[in-house]
C-alpha cells in the first residue's frame, strides 16, 4: 500500500492531514503514534477506504483503493474499530461469521467449520456459543478481531485496540496480534495510545503531529528524546528497565 501526497479535511473544517507520503511495510507491524488530534484515526480510516482523500491517492497493488468495490476491498482490508454496532444478544460464532460475508452472497449459510480457525486463533473456542453481552471488554475485542480475520485480509487495521482493556487483556491481545503477524504474514497497522506498547510490538513506527508525518522508521531509530518531546510537546526521558529494556517516561514540568 502506498500513500501519495494524501491530505484530508472534514467538510467546512481546516485541513486535518497534510500531504502524507509513505509506503506500508508489507507483512510487518506498523504502529501510528502521536498526540490527540494529530489525525491518526483519520489516517487509518483513509487507508481502510472508509474516507476518501481530499487530495492525493492511496494505492493498493497499484490501484487506487477508491476505485475498488466495497465487497472486493473487504477481502483485502479488515478493520477493528473502537466502536462496533451489533446486537448484544448475538452469539460469538455468528459475529465471526459476519466477517465471511465478503466472500459470500448476503444470504449464504456459513458453517461453523468455515470460521473455526479464526475462533481458535483468537482463543474463543470456549466462548463460541456465548452472547456478546455476557463477555468482558477484552473478550469482546477478541471477537471483533476474529470477525476481521474471517475476512481473510492482507491488511488488518486496528484503531486503538487496547482502549478500555486492563493490563492483562492488553498483553493478551498484543500477543495474539504478534502471533498472527508471524504465522499468517498479515500486514498489521495500528493506532496506539500507549507509546511503550507501540515501540515493543512494532517493526516500524509512524510519528504524526498536527496532520503531518514527522518521522518513520524502526523503533530503535525513534528512541530519540528530543524527537518524542517535540511530537508530544512534553518532557520525555528514556530509561533502561531491567528485563524490559528501554522505557519512555513522561516527566511533568
Amino acid at each position: 500500500m502506498e500513500l501519495n501526497q494524501v491530505s484530508y479535511h472534514y467538510p467546512h473544517q481546516p485541513m486535518l492531514l497534510n500531504k502524507v507520503t509513505a509506503t506500508i511495510p508489507t507483512g510487518r507491524i506498523l504502529s501510528i503514534i502521536g498526540p490527540n488530534g494529530a489525525g491518526k484515526s483519520t489516517l487509518l480510516k483513509l487507508m481502510a477506504g472508509i474516507l476518501k482523500p481530499s487530495a492525493g491517492e492511496i494505492d493498493l497493488n497499484n490501484r487506487s483503493i477508491s476505485t475498488i468495490p466495497r465487497k472486493a476491498l473487504a477481502t483485502k482490508i479488515a478493520v477493528v474499530s473502537q466502536q462496533n454496532n451489533v446486537f448484544d444478544d448475538m452469539q460469538v460464532m455468528d459475529v465471526v461469521k459476519m466477517g465471511r460475508l465478503s466472500h459470500h452472497h448476503l444470504l449464504a449459510n456459513i458453517s461453523d467449520d468455515e470460521v473455526a480457525e479464526y475462533i481458535q486463533a483468537t482463543h474463543l473456542s470456549q466462548l463460541a456459543s456465548r452472547s456478546l453481552s455476557s463477555l468482558s471488554g477484552g473478550q469482546r475485542q477478541r471477537v471483533w478481531l476474529a470477525s476481521a480475520l474471517a475476512q481473510d485480509p492482507e491488511y488488518l487495521l486496528l484503531d486503538e485496540p487496547t482502549t478500555y482493556l486492563d493490563m492483562h487483556y492488553q498483553a493478551k491481545l498484543m500477543t495474539i496480534l504478534k502471533q498472527l503477524n508471524q504465522q499468517k504474514h498479515i500486514t498489521i497497522i495500528m493506532v496506539l495510545h500507549d507509546i511503550n506498547q507501540a515501540f515493543k510490538i512494532s517493526d516500524e513506527l509512524w510519528l504524526v503531529k498536527a496532520g503531518r508525518l514527522i518521522e518513520t522508521g524502526q523503533p530503535e531509530k525513534c528512541y530519540n528524546r528530543d524527537l518524542l518531546a517535540s511530537i508530544f510537546n512534553t518532557n520525555i526521558q528514556i530509561v533502561d528497565v531491567p528485563s524490559y529494556g528501554k522505557y519512555i517516561v513522561e516527566i511533568p514540568d
